[in-house]
């Protein structure tokens, strides 16, 4: 072997350790603080799970996120949320919710709270528009 060839086989030696001791890149490691959030730890609001009385342990239960869609002049029938507790948000569309006597219109980025005296059903007012909803609540698993 010649000198040159044993410093270019040096050379690319050297070269290689160096990549693979290389400190990762900063987009390869996580960041020791969370950073460019906004609202980040604020809570929108909380259900208190105590007057559901939830029978048997939590592991009895799933955390279930999903969207619902309500087709023009569709609805939901009136259901209460007793066991079932409860958070969803408008993620289209505009709704009409009734609660006893009482109606209000819910709008793209509303959100409200389903606990245990809760029971509602919604319509879709609109005869073009489809609505939906945005909903994680808490249900028995299925045996």
């Amino acid at each position: 072997m010649t000198f040159r060839t044993c410093k270019l086989l040096l050379a690319a030696l050297l070269g290689s350790a160096l990549l693979i001791s290389a400190p990762a890149r900063a987009a390869d490691t996580p960041p020791d603080k969370p950073t460019g959030l906004s609202g980040a730890g604020d809570a929108v609001g909380l259900v208190d799970l105590s007057p559901h009385n939830l029978p048997g342990a939590i592991g009895d239960y799933d955390l279930r996120a999903r969207t619902i869609g309500i087709a023009p002049g569709g609805g939901i029938n009136a259901h209460p949320h007793a066991g079932r507790p409860g958070i969803a948000r408008v993620t289209k569309g505009t709704l009409i919710e009734y609660r006893g006597s009482t109606e209000r219109t819910l709008k793209v980025g509303d959100v409200w709270f389903e606990n245990a005296d809760t029971v509602h059903w919604f319509r879709n007012p609109s005869s073009t528009e489809a609505a939906e909803l945005w909903v994680v609540d808490l249900v028995p698993k299925k045996k």
